[in-house]
């Protein structure tokens, strides 16, 4: 399992703890070749055989099955029923990924998909990802420094006790704003001749309206007008952790 879906499972731990249905899922979890018999017969001896512990153990053992154990895990829950947990993986599986989007030119006929190379804009060609922003206090940048950080360091053996990955501070990536030219996961176009609907959009609307109205306002008429674009659909979008409204000066 790969670091990303070991993360995401456990943050997600004390809810399956709760409420995974175990006693359903070993035929499934068989058939996908997930756990050998004997490995299933040892995850239902684990602790005192209680439901509780039964799940934590399986939580745990699933770590270590391989790439694509999150996902078959995930087919075991809905194959099951139990769809709320399947959703809740599932959308959090996508969303926190963040993948870099395919690019696409748009054809008459048949797209066509185009390697879009290193990540934002850069040398002249346009990069349909996206873009980032992020504000510095002048105690990180000045020389020196040695800021500490405001979060809580993370503890391996906190998982067992399924506790959950919270603090009461700011985190230290405060301050950012990221903007994606569609749903992590999903195509964006590209029109042969005028280039990526995303940038083109973008440029228009900071245009017309960047003299007035803050950056998270900008975006929403961006994610409008290229959502309302052509026979093919993509959906701009972008997570906040700004504190303030950010304005461009334009003059």
């Amino acid at each position: 399992m790969d670091e990303a879906d070991r993360l995401l499972l456990r943050r997600h731990r004390r809810l399956l703890v709760e409420e995974l249905r175990v006693d359903q899922l070993w035929d499934a979890l068989l058939s996908r070749e997930l756990f050998k018999p004997h490995m299933i017969e040892d995850i239902q001896r684990a602790g005192c055989g209680s439901r509780r512990d039964q799940a934590r153990q399986l939580i745990t053992d699933l770590e270590s099955r391989g790439s694509q154990a999150l996902p078959l895990f995930i087919s075991c829950l809905e194959e099951t029923g139990q769809c709320m947990l399947a959703s809740i993986l599932q959308t959090n599986r996508q969303t926190e990924k963040f993948l870099i989007p395919k690019t696409k030119d748009l054809r008459p006929e048949t797209p066509r998909p185009v390697d879009p190379g290193c990540r934002g804009f850069g040398d002249g060609e346009q990069k349909d990802h996206g873009f980032e922003v992020a504000s510095t206090s002048p105690e990180e940048e000045s020389p020196g420094s040695n800021p500490e950080s405001d979060a809580t360091p993370f503890q391996e053996d906190a998982w067992t006790f399924d506790q959950v990955d919270a603090v009461s501070s700011l985190p230290t990536p405060s301050d950012i704003f990221v903007s994606y030219s569609t749903f992590p996961g999903f195509v964006s176009w590209r029109e042969p001749k005028r280039g990526s609907w995303y940038v083109e959009t973008l440029d228009d609307i900071f245009e017309q309206w960047a003299h007035s109205e803050d950056l998270q306002s900008l975006l929403l008429r961006v994610a409008n007008a290229v959502s309302g674009k052509g026979i093919y659909k993509q959906m701009p979008g972008f997570f906040n952790f700004l504190r303030k409204k950010l304005f461009f000066k334009t003059s």
